[in-house]
């Protein structure tokens, strides 16, 4: 696509100018002719749409771009008589779909004798505008939940005085008196439900103390056992050196007792239920990926998971609203999770959930690490040195920001990589390849074909395939779950780049 290209609108004299300057323009850019039809694709343009340049010439460009309900734009009749900008999304190959922000520029005269197209990926730009409305909402939310719970405090001091001094002048043995008591109990569970608005609302006094998760399991873990119950299997995986952290320890028990109730909820009785520990290093393309807000840094990490039933995708987002609830109105007031979400928030943290239905949950809390105390120091232990290489990796993953972001990470280290949506598209990916890999890096539950089932198809061929699975759920949870087997290992999300390019490495010097 050099100067010799030249591009002809109805007879109009060749724009071999036009194509050289846009030819190396960072931007997706296509010439088209004044029926819309794709004459000329930059570099850019040919990434972008993920089409070979010879598979975009001749076809019109209308047709690729969708409303949400599927209709098309009709962004050339618009553009006849001036530019125009909408924002549209653009079918891809294999199904997937892109959303775009395009630019059409009509060329020649008037009438238009072609038109220039400029086209951005916008799925970045969704993503945070969807981040925003959501971090807005709870904001929102906080602030009507604060509010309700100052006035209603007041409401119920009221109540309880007067409950109080009416008890006391009340003959013990009467029916008021008994009236009485009931309506002093209402108070008590009333405020205890102001108590979680306050702290959902993070307008909680706050006694903070510099310990580690640790402390908080072990001093909560006899009440945890009693509530999982007998029949659900209660493991604890906790970091031998954990990074301090500065929190409140009762507030961070109530959120430890919270989640476990929801977890035994969850599996009616019966399952697995784990609390883990972790020392964490994130980093911009994890927050990125994951939609949470947090500077690059160290963070102690505690994981709750259970073997339960899942939450469905359309609940994940109101979860951590208040009063939002899907168990009966006897078995829960829907304030649980949005007095954790409070909590944390107000250590200045971040709550994160992964689940899968029918398979279980996790959910993960990220605490800043704090300066220990000085009778207590503890040292950072030394990264393990960064390594690339040449070899072929084949990255499976259903999430493309994931997906992105292994990619681009592995490649930037001299890798080959391979990319797939899911083990299905993997398998095509490889028939098309024809060679073979050197280590496949997968997420171990997709649609169509978990990660462990690949795997094991993978190795019909190439028995000694090394596998670095890649999973939301703590370790120990999935590796007891029989997912992690001989000659494979398990990346725990969130990860640092260093941490995957350290697993991936070792892996692959071991296959040797």
């Amino acid at each position: 696509m050099g100067s010799s290209m030249a591009v002809n609108f109805a007879g109009a004299p060749p724009r071999i100018e036009l194509t050289d300057a846009i030819a190396g323009s960072a931007d997706a850019m296509l010439l088209l002719d004044r029926h819309g039809v794709i004459q000329f694709a930059n570099p850019a343009a040919v990434t972008l749409l993920r089409r070979d340049s010879a598979a975009l010439l001749g076809v019109a460009l209308e047709p690729m771009l969708q409303h949400e309900a599927g209709a098309s734009h009709g962004v050339i009749d618009a553009s006849r008589s001036g530019g125009s900008r909408v924002h549209a999304t653009v079918a891809l190959p294999g199904g997937e779909t892109l959303p775009i922000e395009l630019s059409l520029s009509p060329l020649g005269g008037d009438p238009p004798t072609g038109y220039l197209a400029v086209c951005r990926d916008a799925s970045e730009r969704e993503r945070l505008e969807a981040q925003l409305r959501q971090a807005q909402k709870m904001e929102a939310i906080g602030r009507l939940a604060g509010g309700i719970a100052h006035d209603l405090n007041n409401v119920l001091t009221v109540v309880r005085s007067f409950g109080e001094l009416a008890l006391e002048e009340s003959p013990p043995e009467s029916d008021v008196a008994e009236y009485l008591t009931q309506v002093l109990k209402a108070a008590s569970r009333s405020e205890r439900l102001t108590r979680e608005l306050l702290a959902f609302s993070r307008r909680q006094a706050v006694a903070a103390k510099v310990l580690s998760w640790n402390d908080v399991v072990r001093d909560t873990e006899v009440m945890m056992r009693r509530l999982a119950g007998e029949a659900i299997e209660f493991h604890l995986d906790l970091e031998p050196a954990p990074w301090a952290v500065r929190l409140d320890p009762t507030h961070f028990g109530q959120v430890l007792l919270n989640l476990v109730v929801n977890a035994r909820d969850a599996m009616e009785q019966r399952g697995s239920l784990s609390i883990a520990t972790a020392n964490v290093e994130l980093d911009a393309a994890y927050a990125a990926a994951h939609g949470v807000e947090l500077p690059t840094g160290d963070y102690a990490m505690l994981s709750v998971t259970d073997t339960g039933c899942g939450i469905p995708v359309e609940l994940r987002a109101r979860i951590f609203e208040p009063f939002f609830t899907t168990k009966d109105r006897d078995r829960g007031t829907g304030l649980g999770l949005s007095t954790c979400y409070g909590i944390v928030k107000q250590a200045g943290g971040v709550i994160w959930v992964y689940s899968e239905v029918g398979i279980g949950t996790t959910f993960k809390i990220y605490l800043p690490r704090a300066q220990a105390p000085a009778s207590e120091p503890r040292a950072r232990p030394a990264p393990a040195a960064r390594r690339g290489g040449h070899e072929t990796l084949l990255v499976v993953e259903d999430d493309a920001m994931v997906r992105r972001v292994v990619a681009d990470t592995l490649t930037r280290q001299g890798y080959r990589v391979l990319t797939a949506q899911h083990g299905m598209e993997a398998l095509d990916t490889l028939a098309r390849h024809g060679d073979g890999i050197d280590l496949l890096v997968s997420d171990v539950v997709m649609p169509k074909m978990s990660g462990p089932e690949l795997a094991e198809q993978l190795r019909r061929r190439w028995p000694e395939l090394r596998v670095l699975f890649m999973s939301g759920y703590s370790e120990h949870a999935v590796v007891r779950d029989g997912a992690v087997g001989e000659h494979e290992s398990l990346l725990e999300k969130p990860f640092s780049r260093d941490r995957l390019l350290d697993r991936v490495r070792s892996l692959l010097d071991a296959q040797r």
